[in-house]
């Protein structure tokens, strides 16, 4: 290529440069013209368009972020605990729990950061609530996973939550469960609880702050239960159905203090099977009742908290009460508690029938004392869990023989006054009748037995069974059948209708 070509080519190419810059003279600012992009301008360099400026196309820029507020800032330094915690870290060693008690140091500070856990708080319970827990089944799994005063805060969370609602809205057995823990509102209106809680702890504002941001992690991290009562603000009473009379529960409870008190086994056997006929007698009865006048209430739940040591016999024994009032049981293992699925009326006799076992067990065992082998070495811990886990199966033994023996007098009952010969004279098994007078009582039992089965199965629908250990330690297997096989059941206790 010539060289006067390569002059003219190279002068074109600045021409069009020159038109793609958009420097033409006499063009005014502001102006679009030809060939030029919708965010080129015509004009001084820098100057904006006057369509961006009146934002037709272009958006203006976003604000910067306002700054944090206090109360953000103690939300931040919360969270950033909570990630302390959640790796099994102490709270109280993290830089984000010595920002909060700096804060924490003035008055209006304490008050900005006590009140912020305490709505934290507040809504991680409400949150349990709706996913299955009741307020014992939260301080039974505070009480072994916190340290003090870690279940205090979790009570006085329960308390300040449960207090927004009327009580007549709560499940009925809620309000026993915090009776039962001493859990209440004990601190004034003008004060949160926490605050309050602080200045009756040893260490001040500051561990209680650890322990509340402790349970705030714990409670975070609770799996979902079966829900068994309604939530709090939505219970409605319970539609009319047979209930326990008080009479018969204060003569109950009357014969199992007996049996408690008593220094001799026999004696306490024999309360005891006297207890377990009265509320068997009742059972049944509640059960003709219930199929002569249907509508009541159907099978429900509860939970019964296992302490340690030696889970798995309370377990066992708790199974053998409730199979004897035809319950169904769940073990809850990691969280402590046995879910029991009955008729009202039954899962009240099981839970104090219970008690009482196990009040009984408990002291017959201590009686034995410190138990070693023969080459000197402690076989105490064998021993109590061979007593306990013979205990509950021969007691298990003997309250279903009287369960069946007193069925079998219902029955006969329930024969006489429908004028049916009774089965004792060779009377054939058959002739059930409807629900009415001389219906079949064992008919009636199985149907409700049926209606358990059912109900477990709908909170339960992939339980799984497992059998028990087997003891190793002859001795305890042995003392625990002879504690619980003393005596006759019925010797000396005859229980009146």
């Amino acid at each position: 290529m010539g060289r006067n070509n390569q002059q003219r080519r190279a002068a074109r190419a600045r021409e069009r440069a020159k038109a793609r810059s958009g420097q033409r003279a006499g063009a005014p600012a502001g102006s679009w013209m030809p060939g030029a992009g919708f965010g080129s301008s015509y004009g001084p360099a820098g100057s904006e368009p006057a369509w961006a400026a009146e934002g037709s196309f272009a958006a203006a820029a976003p604000p910067p972020p306002p700054p944090p507020s206090p109360r953000g800032h103690v939300r931040a330094a919360i969270d950033a605990a909570m990630q302390v915690a959640q790796f099994g870290a102490p709270v109280s060693g993290s830089a984000a729990f010595d920002r909060l008690c700096a804060r924490g140091a003035s008055e209006s500070g304490r008050r900005l950061v006590a009140g912020t856990v305490v709505e934290l708080l507040a809504a991680e319970v409400d949150w349990v609530w709706q996913h299955g827990w009741q307020p014992a089944d939260l301080l039974r799994v505070a009480g072994r996973r916190l340290h003090a005063p870690g279940p205090d805060v979790v009570g006085d969370a329960i308390a300040h939550e449960l207090g927004r609602y009327a009580a007549v809205t709560i499940a009925p057995r809620w309000p026993g469960q915090l009776r039962e823990h001493e859990v209440s509102i004990w601190w004034s209106r003008d004060s949160d609880h926490l605050s309050a809680r602080a200045s009756r702890t040893p260490g001040g504002f500051p561990a209680v702050l650890a322990a509340a941001l402790e349970a705030l992690s714990l409670l975070r991290r609770l799996p979902g239960l079966e829900a068994i009562d309604p939530l709090p603000g939505s219970a409605q009473p319970r539609r009319s159905g047979p209930a326990i009379d008080d009479r018969i529960l204060s003569r109950v409870r009357a014969f199992l203090a007996k049996a408690e008190a008593t220094p001799y086994e026999a004696e306490a056997e024999t309360f005891t099977a006297a207890a377990q006929q009265l509320m068997a007698r009742h059972s049944i009865d509640a059960a003709m009742l219930a199929a002569t006048a249907p509508g009541g209430d159907g099978a429900i739940a509860i939970r019964i908290g296992i302490d340690r040591p030696f889970e798995a016999p309370k377990v066992a024994l708790l199974n053998a009460v409730a199979d004897a009032n035809r319950c169904r049981t769940v073990w809850s293992e990691a969280l402590g508690f046995v879910t029991v699925v009955g008729f009202e009326g039954d899962l009240l006799a099981v839970e104090t029938l219970f008690t009482s076992l196990l009040v009984q067990a408990t002291t017959a065992l201590a009686e034995h004392g410190r138990q070693v082998g023969v080459q000197g070495t402690s076989r105490t811990r064998s021993f109590r869990n061979a007593f306990l886990t013979a205990f509950a199966y021969r007691i298990g033994q003997r309250l279903a023989e009287v369960t069946a023996a007193e069925t079998a007098a219902a029955q006969e009952r329930a024969r006489a006054e429908a004028g049916l010969p009774s089965r004792a004279d060779g009377a054939d098994a058959g002739g059930v009748r409807p629900a009415g007078p001389g219906r079949d009582v064992v008919l009636v039992l199985n149907e409700r037995r049926e209606e358990v089965d059912a109900a477990l199965h709908e909170l339960f629908p992939s339980v799984v069974l497992r059998r028990s250990s087997r003891p190793t330690n002859a001795a305890g297997w042995t003392a625990g059948v002879r504690a619980a096989d003393q005596a006759k059941l019925f010797a000396g206790a005859q229980v009146e209708r």
